[in-house]
């Protein structure tokens, strides 16, 4: 029998196609590249098809419904991945994340076919990819639940320690993002990279008449909203009812509610206009609509704001109990996993800059690590008696799963670590593709590991339309995480880190 968790992200994977008929020829942002690029320009690094005329030709080359079945299929077969490694981690007694764990291992093991029987490996790429192009497309969603649980998070003292934690946060990204930028730059220019702009092709100008300027293209199309919307509605008037009447099916009828009207309002943040995103980043608005929504939920039903956002995350997938953020927290280890198909797409690149990626990640991981110790002392970040503030921000650029695993071997709060990692995020995704812009750097490797290493998953979602660095982005991310957590585990590292923070 089909164990609960798998279940219930099965069930939600397939009603997000029921919802979703056109999501695989509406992204404005590259996300089809994963899945519409051909494994054979991917493998041997050629420049993917840019068109869209391509991208729906290499996207439907098997039919629509054979798309969309081919992406569900792969977005199991990863949750399945996810699951398996947990199981596997949990009976050796081994505290790792799973996601992450399996993202190595699915990794590891397309490699080795690879190796071992030539065109399997890429074979098996060719089948997941349309999966995670999926899961890739829905990723800032999975973040709400840590950032909408903010209201319950311990206090970190007055509103000039909240200045503080901010400073950390904006600080601690632009370290994070510099000392990894420059070092690897130098190593690569060593190599003889090039860090120029290509030189535009001349154009030969030809007369004619100057075409009206087409629309902007939307993220999401218009039937994936209203869907969502209509939705939201019948959900709640049956998720109202059935509280009303006090029916067993009250919890997760509204944990459905509260799950779809949070895609509702993602998908409407990020159909705002481009120039109003530029400076508020969709995952903020989705949040600030997510809670207004638990707010209303509260109203209708009679409960507190406080008792609502409660239930949108309480820490069990049991069915009649989990909360919406509790299935959106869980699909990010699919999500996690999904990285490997971005990774093998340019193991050709990876495997000649293997040294350049090593001492990137020991930088960003190490230099974060007691980088942050040492500010968070010397702005006295919580006061004398922060100890646990303090401890809690030392994993800043570490993904979240990793982050709460590392503030509890620290003995800091796991609640704040996530908060932390998902403002990090944030600030990430919205400044560092301009940073590095603005810093001329245009060498992929550079840019990959400098947003993987600085700006969590919701960076690295912001490279998916530069097919050379985000490979390098999500490695960046993963390696940065692992050797954090190895380095954090060994216990004169870990007395090192709380003596230098001030939290011994």
């Amino acid at each position: 029998m089909m164990r609960p968790k798998l279940l219930l992200s099965t069930l939600l994977l397939i009603a997000l196609f029921a919802a979703l008929p056109s999501s695989f020829a509406e992204s404005r942002n590259g996300l089809q590249y994963s899945a519409a690029t051909s494994t054979k320009a991917i493998i041997s690094n050629k420049t993917p098809p840019t068109s869209s005329f391509a991208i729906e030709q290499a996207v439907s080359h098997r039919g629509g419904n054979s798309g969309q079945r081919d992406s569900l299929t792969g977005a199991v077969i990863m949750t399945l991945v996810e699951r398996v490694t947990n199981r596997v981690l949990k009976s050796q007694g081994i505290s790792f994340p799973s996601m992450l764990g399996g993202c190595i291992a699915l990794l590891g093991f397309m490699l080795a076919a690879e190796f071992i029987s030539p065109g399997v490996g890429d074979s098996m790429f060719s089948s997941l990819s349309p999966g995670s192009a999926l899961l890739a497309k829905w990723l800032p969603v999975f973040f709400v639940p840590g950032l909408a649980m903010l209201p319950l998070a311990p206090s970190v003292g007055s509103g000039f320690e909240v200045a503080k934690v901010l400073a950390v946060v904006i600080i601690g990204w632009a370290y994070s993002i510099s000392t990894v930028t420059y070092p690897v730059l130098f190593l690569r220019l060593s190599q003889g990279a090039s860090n120029k702009k290509a030189a535009p092709a001349p154009v030969k100008k030809l007369k004619k008449k100057t075409a009206p300027a087409a629309a902007p293209v939307k993220p999401f199309a218009d039937e994936t909203l209203s869907g969502l919307l209509k939705g939201s509605v019948a959900t709640a008037i049956l998720s109202f009812a059935a509280t009303k009447m006090g029916n067993d099916l009250a919890t997760p009828l509204q944990s459905i509610f509260l799950g779809i009207s949070t895609f509702a309002t993602y998908v409407w943040a990020a159909r705002l206009p481009s120039s109003f995103n530029a400076f508020i980043h969709p995952l903020i608005t989705s949040t600030i609509l997510t809670l207004g929504v638990i707010c209303a939920t509260g109203l209708a039903t009679g409960f507190s704001f406080i008792n609502v956002l409660k239930t949108y995350k309480t820490g069990t997938l049991d069915l009649m109990k989990t909360g919406a953020g509790d299935v959106l927290l869980f699909l990010l280890g699919p999500s996690v996993v999904s990285f490997a198909v971005a990774i093998y797409g340019r193991k050709k690149l990876l495997k000649e800059n293997f040294l350049i990626v090593m001492i990137g990640m020991l930088i960003s991981s190490g230099g974060g690590l007691f980088g942050t110790a040492a500010f968070v002392r010397l702005i006295q970040l919580g006061g004398k008696t922060g100890a646990l503030v303090r401890l809690s921000v030392l994993s800043r650029n570490v993904t979240t799963a990793l982050s709460m695993a590392i503030a509890g071997m620290l003995g800091g709060d796991v609640s704040i670590a996530a908060s932390v990692v998902v403002l990090t995020g944030i600030f990430g995704a919205t400044c560092a593709r301009r940073t590095l812009d603005a810093l001329g750097i245009t060498d992929p490797i550079t840019r990959g590991l400098a947003t993987g290493a600085s700006s969590q998953g919701l960076g690295v979602a912001t490279l998916v339309n530069e097919p050379d660095a985000f490979p390098f982005a999500a490695m960046g991310m993963v390696l940065t995480a692992v050797v954090a957590t190895c380095l954090v585990s060994i216990p004169a590292v870990k007395d090192a880190l709380i003596k230098l923070s001030g939290g011994a």
